[in-house]
């Protein structure tokens, strides 16, 4: 349980600081060019995989699982929102910030877990919605909308479409997750669950993003420091501790507490940078609060319903 959560955590805390790369990165050469980048570097890299047997056995139980039944095709599209998580975020970011970008993501991410754990979408089965966890998920919206109304990096307003496109994105994420541990537990490796992501990922960024990409012509790469192009690496990294956590805590666990290092994660990047330190104030500071007790609610809750009952005598 402890392993899961500390890997729910860090998941969230991959996700801003690859929102913050990639929101760089964008600036320097273009939206699409960067989800390009992050997920074509990531899908090769995984490749380098396929040259061990006992991985390849573990990627052969993907269409094994689809024959038996074990899995269904659709169950394999979750990279499908990874790739346009990845496209949102280089867009909205230099738009919006990071704390911005992240608020509505999360939002997404609360409305929906609730509905994948009671339909069950996820490997861990359905889960009833019981008074702590529906408290816990209303408690972190509530800091959701807290801390959003206190401005962001974009200056104290949003942009309605990046904040949209943002909440929208987050909506599936808690699907994503749900068929990412499906997969993973068909794999039984996490590993094929990001290789299958970045698959389908790079496949419907290649497909949307052709028209803008090619009206742009070639990016040019100079200039830019080394560490704007890790965020593939960062994302298979989110992918595989994702597929691994939501197996044992559930998807609205997985979701709150991410939601938990998501914003402190945003708000020290937001504190190391100058133009955006003066906007962190007792609102934003409150709405964090907040998510960090509804996580830790959530995380008793979960303990709690784990506890098998005593025995009769």
């Amino acid at each position: 349980m402890f392993l899961a959560l500390l890997a729910a955590f860090t998941c969230g805390a991959l996700l801003a600081i690859q929102s913050r790369i990639h929101g760089i990165l964008a600036g320097g050469i273009g939206t699409f060019q960067t989800a390009w980048w992050s997920f074509g570097s990531g899908a090769l890299l995984l490749c380098l995989f396929l040259l061990a047997p006992r991985y390849r056995e573990h990627v052969a139980r993907i269409p094994a699982a689809l024959r038996s039944g074990g899995l269904r095709w659709w169950q394999l599209l979750g990279g499908v929102c990874g790739g346009l998580l990845v496209a949102v975020q280089a867009y909205a970011v230099p738009l919006v910030g990071v704390a911005a970008f992240l608020i509505a993501i999360v939002g997404g991410q609360v409305v929906s877990a609730l509905l994948v754990d009671k339909w069950g979408l996820g490997p861990a089965g359905a889960k009833a919605l019981s008074t702590a966890r529906v408290l816990a998920a209303a408690v972190a919206a509530t800091g959701v909308a807290i801390a959003a109304t206190a401005g962001g990096n974009g200056g104290g307003t949003f942009g309605v479409v990046p904040v949209a496109l943002a909440f929208v994105i987050g909506l599936g994420s808690a699907v994503q997750q749900a068929f990412n541990g499906q997969v993973g537990v068909a794999a039984r490796d996490s590993l094929v669950t990001a290789h299958l992501n970045f698959a389908t990922g790079l496949l419907t960024l290649l497909v949307v993003g052709a028209v803008a990409v090619l009206r742009a012509g070639p990016p040019d790469p100079s200039g830019q420091p080394w560490w704007v192009w890790v965020g593939g690496i960062l994302g298979i990294c989110y992918i595989a501790l994702a597929a691994w956590a939501v197996r044992h805590i559930g998807i609205l666990l997985f979701g709150l507490v991410t939601i938990t290092s998501q914003m402190s994660i945003a708000l020290a990047l937001d504190l190391a940078v100058a133009e955006t330190r003066a906007l962190i104030g007792p609102q934003l500071l409150i709405g964090i609060g907040l998510t960090v007790l509804a996580a830790c609610g959530a995380a008793l809750a979960a303990n709690r319903e784990r506890r098998p009952l005593p025995a009769a005598r």
